[in-house]
């Protein structure tokens, strides 16, 4: 990846940074709503879920049609990105009704 001292940017490097940042928000994330136990801002936090669960099913089906190189072969993984997609809006959803 290095030529002439500079590190070449691709989409799957960016694919690998945003999928870092992403997993560290849902984590962040879930680690606030454990700890602050904030059922008070449910409604707030819906939203947020809604958004973390379909960008989790817009990964899964992606890792599962093999639309990223460097997630090959990932059949299961994709899957179980579809059902924690699908778990994660649910939530969401349920969250914003209370």
């Amino acid at each position: 990846m290095m030529q002439g001292g500079s590190m070449m940017f691709s989409p799957a490097v960016a694919l690998a940074y945003f999928l870092l940042v992403f997993g560290l928000a849902v984590l962040l994330t879930g680690i606030y709503l454990l700890v602050l136990r904030s059922m008070i801002n449910a409604r707030y936090s819906g939203p947020l879920m809604i958004l973390y669960g379909a960008v989790m099913l817009v990964l899964g089906v992606g890792m599962i049609g093999r639309v990223f190189s460097m997630m090959q072969g990932s059949f299961l993984s994709g899957a179980i990105m579809l059902v924690l997609g699908v778990a994660m809006v649910y939530s969401g959803f349920t969250m914003g009704k209370m």
